[in-house]
């Protein structure tokens, strides 16, 4: 039983072992002194946050506390006034939302923002739309849905067209 209690006693300390390795890693994604002005406001002053692979984070705040800007900038849709985006280490510019969708930033808003003639296929890939040859590559495009949809867990069929789904 001494054996049993000492295998399960190393377990335990490699999993720590590994968690504060993890801890003390470079942050996926780092942003310092992060100010963002609009004429006659100042939207964020000084923003600085850091998130880690793994970790969730919940930014909430009144109207106008500077949420959406936040993300926004984070997303490529706004540029920082002043301040430095860190992305794996690297100093980073996103001047657009393509740009920072490179390298793999997407931003999910809790606004409905699906456009309703469109399927389930056409509002994952939009802006993002696979092609070969100049056309774009509609079975890849689905066949990538459905793994998506189904990792995800949604009952969903890729090529209905969201104006005929239910909101949730």
């Amino acid at each position: 039983a001494s054996c049993k209690n000492s295998d399960t006693l190393n377990q335990r300390q490699k999993m720590q072992e590994s968690l504060d390795i993890t801890a003390s890693e470079t942050p996926l994604l780092k942003l310092e002194n992060i100010s963002k002005r609009f004429p006659g406001v100042s939207a964020l002053y000084k923003v600085d946050f850091d998130l880690r692979e793994g970790e969730v984070h919940v930014l909430f705040g009144e109207n106008g506390a500077g949420k959406s800007t936040l993300i926004n900038i984070v997303a490529g849709a706004l540029r920082p006034t002043t301040g430095m985006i860190l992305f794996r280490g690297k100093e980073m510019d996103f001047p657009n939302v393509h740009s920072a969708r490179k390298v793999g930033v997407h931003a999910v808003f809790q606004e409905f923002s699906l456009i309703p003639q469109l399927t389930v296929t056409q509002n994952l890939f939009l802006g993002v739309e696979k092609g070969r040859y100049g056309f774009l590559d509609k079975k890849i495009m689905h066949q990538q849905a459905q793994e998506i949809l189904d990792r995800l867990g949604f009952e969903l069929v890729p090529r209905k067209k969201i104006v005929y789904l239910t909101r949730a």
